[in-house]
């Protein structure tokens, strides 16, 4: 298996031209980028900013999760996600204890953010807030999809509005 590197959007189906009532299937590829934390043991109290990953300008997230692959011991874990260290502009997931996928529910304002820069790459910051105590373990993946768009916002093609 190879990998290949795109420098746009990547489209697919099989009829380009004409109206949707024509049969036009054409959609943008939802990408994905993942970030491990690795193992969280012997985090201590309080918070910690770490650029995860960056998204290419105008691109547009369909969604951000964090699967809890190890369980936090001794504290808990409160994940942000912003566009800026210690910022929340993306989305903040409520104290974690216990394994398992956390999705949390972005707000109208997260949602606006989730339209990225149209002007550069959008850095994606996670801000880890460690509570109650020093942790004894915990690990967790942070996958956000999104679709890649021009780099002024626009969908490719034109009549793809998200």
């Amino acid at each position: 298996m190879s990998m290949a590197t795109f420098s746009g959007p990547v489209r697919s189906g099989t009829v380009r031209y004409g109206t949707v009532a024509d049969g036009r299937n054409v959609g943008l590829v939802v990408l994905k980028q993942v970030y491990d934390t690795g193992d969280l043991t012997g985090t201590v109290v309080g918070n910690t900013n770490t650029r995860i990953m960056n998204l290419p300008q105008g691109a547009y997230i369909h969604n951000i999760t964090v699967d809890m692959v190890v369980a936090p011991t001794t504290g808990t874990i409160a994940p942000t996600f912003g566009t800026a260290s210690g910022g929340s502009q993306l989305l903040t997931i409520s104290a974690i204890s216990t394994g398992g996928r956390n999705a949390g529910t972005p707000t109208a304002t997260n949602l606006l953010n989730w339209i990225t820069s149209t002007t550069a790459d959008t850095q994606v910051w996670m801000n880890l807030a460690v509570a109650t105590g020093t942790l004894g373990a915990g690990r967790f993946l942070v996958t956000i999809l999104y679709s890649q768009r021009l780099p002024d916002g626009t969908a490719v093609p034109a009549y793809n509005n998200v």
